[in-house]
C-alpha cells in the first residue's frame, strides 16, 4: 500500500484552520485539490487531488448521514474543530457523480468590536435601548462577524435579555452580564418571522434576526422596534441606503407611507460593510458606509419615499461626523495605499463618482 491511501483530510483540514493563513472559505472536491479563498481569490493548497474515500471520514464526522440526506438536497451542518466552527455545506453535482463540501469558519468566539474595521463609535449607537440596527452588505462581507462582536459588546455592557434567531446559529455567545438565548431555524422555531413574535412574549430587551426575508419578518421587525427593543438585522444589500429602501420594498405599495413612517421613527442606523483585498493581498480591508438617524436627522427623508435619495448628500454634508460615505472611505484607503484602485472601483457602487474623486486627489 502506498502512503497516499493513508491521507487524514480531518488532520489537514484542522492545520489548514489553525495555519496562519488569511482565508476565508475552504472548497474540497471529489478527485480535484482542496482549495481556500484568499482576499485575491481562490487557491490551491497543494497539487494533490482528493478522493472520495479521502472525504468519507471527513464528511462523516459533519454527519454521519450525509449520504442519505444529500440524494434530495444539500446539506448544511456546522462542524466544530477546535477553536472553530465551521459551517459546511455538502453536496453533490455531476449528475450525482462527484462530492463536494463547501466550508466557512468562524472563530467559536466573537471578536471584540475594536477588530472588525469598523470606527469605536460604533459602540455609541449600541448605546441604544430601542429602535433598529440594519448590518448590510454583500454574501462574505463579515455581517455575522459584525452583529456577533456587536452583541458580544451589549452583552459585556448592559444586563439584559438577548434573543437571536439564526439559520444557522455561528456564534455561541456566553451569558455574561445579559441573558442569552438563541434560537435556530427550523429547530427551535419554524421560521425567522415565527421565531421573532414568539421572541417578543420572552421579555427580550434585545433581538438579533439573522436575516431580514419576507413580508411578516420586516413587518415584525419594524413592530419590535417601535415597541421598546432593540432589533439588530441583516440584509444583502449594495449600499446603506438601499437596506432602507429593500426593508421597505417587502410591504404593499398601500402601506409602504406608514412603514416608512414607522422606519424612519425606529431606525437608529444602517452599517454597510463591504471587504476587499489589501493593496499586496496578503489581508483583508474593511470598507464601511454608515448612516445614523441622531436626533432623528434623517427621519424626514426615510419618511418620504421621494426624498430618500437625499440621504446620501446629507452623508456627504457630514453634519453628524458619524454617518459616512462609502466613496470617502475608499478614497482614503486608496490614498494611503491600503487597497489598490482596481479594487476600490470594484466593491464601490457609484464607480464614477470614485474614479473623479480618486483622479481630482492626484
Amino acid at each position: 500500500m502506498s502512503n497516499h491511501t493513508a491521507r487524514n483530510l480531518q488532520q489537514e483540514l484542522l492545520a489548514l484552520v489553525n495555519a496562519k493563513r488569511i482565508f476565508s472559505d475552504i472548497h474540497i472536491e471529489q478527485d480535484q485539490p482542496i482549495m481556500v479563498k484568499g482576499p485575491r481569490g481562490w487557491l490551491a493548497v497543494d497539487e494533490n487531488p482528493v478522493t472520495l474515500a479521502e472525504m468519507t471520514p471527513l464528511l462523516r464526522a459533519i454527519d454521519e448521514d450525509w449520504e442519505d440526506k444529500i440524494i434530495d438536497k444539500a446539506l448544511d451542518h456546522p462542524y466544530v474543530l477546535e477553536q472553530w466552527r465551521l459551517r459546511c455545506n455538502i453536496y453533490r453535482m455531476s449528475r450525482g457523480n462527484r462530492v463536494a463540501v463547501s466550508i466557512r469558519r468562524f472563530p467559536l468566539e466573537p471578536i471584540a468590536l475594536e477588530q472588525t474595521g469598523l470606527p469605536s463609535y460604533v459602540k455609541t449607537i449600541l448605546e441604544a435601548t430601542k429602535g433598529i440596527i440594519l448590518v448590510t452588505g454583500p454574501t462574505g462581507a463579515g455581517k455575522t462577524t459584525t452583529i456577533a462582536s456587536m452583541l458580544d459588546y451589549i452583552n459585556t455592557t448592559r444586563q439584559g435579555h438577548i434573543v437571536t434567531i439564526e439559520e444557522p446559529i455561528e456564534y455561541e455567545l456566553h451569558r455574561k452580564q445579559s441573558i442569552i438565548s438563541q434560537k435556530e431555524v427550523p429547530t427551535d422555531t419554524a421560521s425567522f418571522s415565527s421565531g421573532l413574535r414568539e421572541a417578543l412574549r420572552q421579555k427580550p430587551d434585545v433581538l438579533m434576526v439573522g436575516e431580514i426575508r419576507d413580508f411578516d419578518t420586516a413587518d415584525t421587525v419594524l413592530h419590535a422596534g417601535e415597541s421598546g427593543h432593540l432589533v439588530l438585522a441583516t440584509l444583502h444589500t449594495s449600499s446603506a441606503v438601499r437596506a432602507i429602501t429593500k426593508l421597505l420594498s417587502f410591504f404593499p405599495q398601500d402601506q409602504r407611507n406608514q412603514r416608512a413612517a414607522a422606519l424612519a421613527d425606529s431606525l437608529v442606523g444602517v452599517i454597510f460593510q463591504s471587504l476587499l483585498p489589501s493593496e499586496d493581498g496578503s489581508s483583508h480591508v474593511m470598507a464601511s458606509e454608515m448612516v445614523f438617524n441622531n436626533n432623528q436627522q434623517i427621519a424626514s427623508y426615510i419618511a418620504d419615499p421621494d426624498k430618500l435619495h437625499m440621504i446620501a448628500d446629507f452623508m456627504k454634508r457630514k453634519e453628524d461626523n458619524m454617518s459616512r460615505n462609502l466613496n470617502e472611505i475608499l478614497a482614503q484607503l486608496v490614498q494611503k495605499k491600503t487597497v489598490g484602485v482596481r479594487d476600490a472601483l470594484r466593491v464601490a457602487y457609484n464607480r464614477m463618482e470614485l474614479h473623479e474623486m480618486l483622479n481630482s486627489k492626484r
